[in-house]
């Protein structure tokens, strides 16, 4: 018989012990509580960034500053709950993408997942001093290369890791079977 211990994942030089990334499931599921849940267990936690301020007294007056402060507040609560990896997720397609990337990057997040359109201008943000992983997320062999390409040309900067979603991933469309 092989070995039956789960083999870690690798991401650059971050390890969760558990090779489980936690779905960047958006407005009020994937929240401090179940991102420090997953990352307390050895998995990768991940607190959605799209409606992150739902909570906020001004979320629909004031929707991209309650975000800000809603994603700030859930990234510092989740690190007092947790001793593990968290990440957040962000949709390309807001209208305050920038914004959020670099709140979370600020918040010093291990890993951003990006998707919902392809992240061009991702390795942007990163400082020297960043410590943040860039992870894509892509339905195809043809947006990994497209972002690879389009990355190194202009940041000199591959992805950390590509996660690669099909048809099942909650809904989201993907790769034929």
């Amino acid at each position: 018989m092989g070995n039956s211990k789960i083999k870690q994942l690798n991401i650059g030089d971050m390890i969760a012990d558990v090779p489980i990334i936690q779905g960047g499931m958006a407005v009020g599921i994937s929240m401090s509580g179940l991102a420090s849940a997953v990352s307390n267990q050895g998995g990768i936690g991940v607190i959605a960034s799209a409606g992150a301020g739902m909570f906020e007294a001004d979320f629909f007056t004031e929707n991209i500053k309650a975000n800000i402060r809603g994603l700030k507040k859930e990234i510092r609560k989740a690190r007092k709950l947790s001793k593990g990896l968290l990440g957040v997720n962000i949709l390309v397609a807001l209208g305050h993408f920038s914004e959020i990337v670099e709140t979370a990057i600020s918040e010093n997040v291990d890993i951003i997942f990006a998707g919902a359109g392809l992240p061009l201008d991702l390795p942007k943000y990163l400082s020297c001093k960043s410590t943040t992983k860039l992870v894509p997320i892509v339905s195809s062999a043809r947006a990994a290369k497209i972002i690879c390409m389009k990355w190194i040309k202009r940041f000199n900067y591959l992805p950390d890791a590509i996660v690669v979603e099909g048809p099942l991933a909650g809904g989201h469309l993907g790769f034929s079977i």
